[in-house]
């Protein structure tokens, strides 16, 4: 075969290779995700169906309801007559007291594990009837987003502690047929609730008001969580069981929720699924490595071993995507090198020689897959440095390349 012909036919069996390669990489990304499509997103929806997903806590509305009687003309009788009017006054509580005891315990189905935690609540609003008017005291209770479980609602007044009311929700409930004006009160509510990965109180909800002051406290019987967001002071002290993450701040109006998110193994799905979509990239950079060097170095072997060589870098992504559904990151990435190791060089050294596979393929193995993984998982620099890594690897390519004799190689020679 002429040399025009062995290049072209090496390029295409090579390109062939990184196409399927390719294929196969993009496949897993799409099945990675929580999105009902893939394997782990589908029982994902389905445990979250049925425990509940990530927690939202909505304040309940107060409002003060008056009615009064209005005198107005009637034209027809020509005559003044009384007509009943109601109106309502929104009233923002002056102060917010949150107390919740979240009790995190993964929940196991079908092999894989998920976030589950229980929370047990108490709110206490400070209000005060600032209208100028009497009237009828309301409170309007909204469900927790994503909470398919709400149980053990109470509502009740310190000042009545025997007062029972029969909550509603979505619906007004009356609290005090008569709030005078000026008057102030405390209102408890108590409630429990499941959620998974989030629990936050949504106080963005008073965006538009000013509020006096705000206490939560969140008791965890784990200290594997972090902050949702950091805007609002906080601190965090460690108890024997767990700990306790308190926020405190006054006469405030945010945008900002006050919560708490669990780490897991879903944080990282996003950014696996990130990893193995750019995979390719890697698979080519690895096959070009492969054939450059061992063309320079003057290494012979079949080209269907190029076939193999290039299934351990594949096989490598393929145990990160799908053991992370049933592992932790750290655990993922160990068994995934481990697996790989074992296969280079049960394979690698037999074909390239221990000198070769050592030095030059499994180098640039470790390269484009071990760091490159660890770069993907860093949340700053993540773009920069992956850009410098492929940088470094494609430079050392073409100076390798320049300082050899292309001539040379044998796959010109046809030796």
């Amino acid at each position: 075969m002429s040399t025009s012909g062995r290049v072209v036919a090496i390029l295409i069996w090579l390109g062939g290779i990184t196409i399927a390669g390719s294929i196969v990489l993009m496949i897993a990304a799409s099945r990675i995700g929580e999105h009902k499509s893939s394997t782990y997103g589908n029982a994902y929806r389905q445990f979250q169906d049925s425990w509940g997903g990530e927690i939202e806590i909505l304040p309940p509305e107060f409002f003060l309801e008056r009615t009064f009687a209005e005198t107005i003309f009637d034209s027809l009788v020509k005559r003044n007559k009384q007509i009943i009017k109601i109106e309502k006054f929104a009233l923002i509580p002056k102060s917010v007291k949150i107390n919740s005891k979240i009790h995190y315990d993964e929940q196991e189905t079908g092999f894989l594990t998920f976030n589950a935690f229980e929370a047990a609540c108490s709110e206490v609003y400070a209000i005060r009837n600032l209208t100028g008017y009497s009237g009828k005291l309301y409170i309007n209770l909204k469900t927790p987003q994503n909470a398919n479980l709400i149980y053990g609602y109470k509502i009740w007044l310190p000042r009545q502690e025997d007062a029972e009311f029969q909550p509603k929700m979505s619906e007004p409930t009356l609290l005090i047929a008569e709030f005078k004006a000026g008057e102030g009160l405390e209102v408890v509510v108590d409630y429990s609730t499941k959620g998974m990965d989030v629990f936050k109180y949504n106080l963005s909800e008073y965006r538009n008001n000013v509020i006096g002051e705000l206490q939560a406290d969140f008791e965890v019987n784990t200290k594997n969580y972090e902050v949702y967001r950091f805007g609002l002071p906080h601190e965090i002290e460690a108890t024997t069981e767990g700990s306790r993450l308190k926020f405190k701040v006054d006469n405030f109006s945010t945008t900002q929720d006050a919560g708490i998110v669990f780490e897991s193994r879903q944080i990282y799905l996003d950014q696996i699924q990130d990893m193995v979509s750019y995979a390719p990239l890697s698979l080519t950079l690895f096959i070009l490595v492969i054939f450059v060097f061992s063309q320079i170095r003057v290494i012979k072997f079949h080209p269907l071993h190029y076939l193999f060589l290039a299934a351990i870098n594949v096989f490598y992504f393929l145990f990160v995507a799908y053991l992370i559904r049933f592992f932790g990151i750290k655990t993922t990435l160990a068994v995934s090198t481990i697996l790989t190791v074992l296969m280079f060089f049960s394979y690698s050294p037999q074909v390239l020689g221990w000198r070769f596979a050592s030095r030059i393929a499994g180098l640039y193995l470790f390269l484009l897959t071990i760091l490159y993984s660890m770069i993907f998982l860093m949340p700053v620099f993540r773009g920069l440095l992956f850009v410098v890594l492929m940088f470094l690897v494609f430079m050392s390519i073409m100076i390798a390349i320049s300082r050899s004799n292309i001539s040379e190689w044998q796959i010109v020679r046809g030796t």
